[in-house]
């Protein structure tokens, strides 16, 4: 039960965290992200790796992060359905934590820049990726 509990968390900390670059994409005023790091977030927000098949990566990751979420919810209300969930969810997860992973790649060695949201996001992948594989 705590895997599942720790899940939740984590997909909720990950729907937050993109949910509020999505937000401050499409604000009307365009504050510059504020970064803890140090580092000018936009410049990795705004380069041309921003966007993944035709999408914004922010979007995706809200995406991703609530597909999660339902995927998970869908095991409670239609039990018979969860061992493929789980499957699913591995499969998913373990996608999404290479594609966070690609993400750093292209942070560190082509923009040479970092953005604080973005790390977190990977982090937050990679950890939902892990837990998943514990159900």
């Amino acid at each position: 039960m705590i895997q599942v509990t720790t899940f939740f968390v984590l997909v909720l900390l990950g729907a937050i965290n993109a949910g509020y670059l999505v937000y401050k994409h499409h604000a009307e005023k365009k504050k510059p992200l504020v970064c803890p790091l140090n580092h000018d977030c936009s410049v990795v927000t705004e380069s041309r790796w921003s966007h993944m098949f035709g999408v914004r990566n922010e979007t995706l990751g809200l995406l991703f992060f609530c597909g999660l979420l339902f995927a998970m919810l869908s095991t409670f209300f239609v039990p018979a359905w969860q061992a493929m969930m789980y499957l699913l969810l591995r499969i998913g997860t373990a996608g999404g934590a290479l594609f966070s992973a690609l993400l750093i790649g292209i942070q560190a060695f082509k923009i040479r820049d970092y953005c604080f949201y973005c790390i977190l996001s990977a982090i937050i992948s990679v950890l939902v990726c892990v837990n998943v594989f514990y159900l």
